[in-house]
């Protein structure tokens, strides 16, 4: 099994988001062997559902994000693919856990957009937005993932 974990601060907007996409490309896609799941480097959400704004993008979409919530990325974990929304997640990625033994990278690597930083729409409000960027993103890094991994597709 391959692990994948989208990390971004509060674990509660950007992150649940990649997390709930990616199950359902992986999904659509009839890709198994691919686990994902998201974290945050912040603490004060855990425990919390997605952000109502996620909630509501992936609701418009019809993705389902059923039983998610907030979690801590931690020195134990052990992930063989990190997958960061931010250059400020892989700073405290790597401040938590700096002898990583997965692959780091920032999710907007996998896009053809010429930003390299997804906004944090927490801040920004920009939900729409976000998801089209992490939308964007998924099949470029299920289609590294498979390749990398030496995963079929069905």
């Amino acid at each position: 099994m391959v692990t994948v974990a989208f990390v971004c601060l509060g674990n509660i907007c950007r992150s649940p988001m990649a997390e709930a996409i990616m199950r359902q490309r992986l999904k659509d896609r009839g890709i198994e062997g691919i686990e994902v799941q998201s974290r945050g480097t912040g603490r004060w959400n855990l425990g919390e559902p997605p952000h109502p704004g996620t909630q509501d993008i992936l609701d418009e979409h019809d993705v389902p994000y059923d039983g998610m919530i907030s979690e801590l990325f931690t020195a134990d974990d052990d992930f063989d693919y990190i997958i960061a929304m931010d250059q400020s997640n892989v700073d405290n990625i790597r401040q938590i856990n700096p002898n990583l033994q997965g692959q780091l990278f920032k999710l907007l690597e996998f896009s053809n957009m010429e930003e390299t930083d997804v906004p944090d729409p927490y801040y920004t409000n920009n939900f729409e937005g976000v998801y089209e960027m992490v939308q964007s993103s998924c099949d470029n890094l299920i289609d590294f993932i498979v390749k990398d991994a030496n995963l079929g597709e069905e």
